[in-house]
């Protein structure tokens, strides 16, 4: 499975704030189960991670919770509730539903630093089917952007 960089895609919702993003990014790889639903395809991003990965989230959370960062606790991790629906506002996996089409779903979350939204969009290209997972950040405050200046400043390198 090759995982490759792109633009964000003209079809997300978030092309059209695409300015009023402070950092974005977006990575597309091939679909081989376009009989997917989208809360499936979002699940297999985010409710299935492995053991190491929910080792370094943790640690992350018990850094980062010093300076006011909120992140993913140990039962958090361990009890993703998966079902066949979703209601906006609910949570999806770790992060909250904001919004969901039959190609998209934007889920994310906000804390006194910053806000992150992520999308998982579907999209067809003839007879290829793609999935982009695009992140989009603002930060609130100076913090928020001295966070995210070590981001896109690791990003360039």
């Amino acid at each position: 499975m090759k995982v490759t960089q792109c633009g964000i895609p003209s079809s997300s919702a978030f092309s059209r704030n695409l300015a009023n993003h402070y950092y974005s990014d977006s990575f597309e790889v091939r679909l081989s189960r376009p009989e997917l639903s989208m809360h499936e395809i979002y699940l297999g991003f985010f409710a299935h991670v492995p053991a190491w990965l929910n080792w370094l989230l943790i640690v992350r959370t018990r850094i980062v919770s010093v300076l006011g960062i909120k992140g993913p606790i140990k039962a958090q991790l361990n009890n993703v509730e998966i079902k066949k629906q979703y209601e906006i506002g609910e949570k999806i996996a770790l992060f909250t539903l904001f919004s969901q089409s039959d190609d998209e779903i934007i889920a994310g979350g906000d804390d006194k630093h910053l806000d992150f939204r992520v999308s998982v969009l579907r999209k067809n290209q003839g007879d290829v089917n793609k999935v982009v997972l695009t992140t989009v950040v603002n930060p609130h405050n100076a913090f928020g952007r001295t966070i995210m200046s070590g981001a896109v400043t690791a990003k360039r390198v």
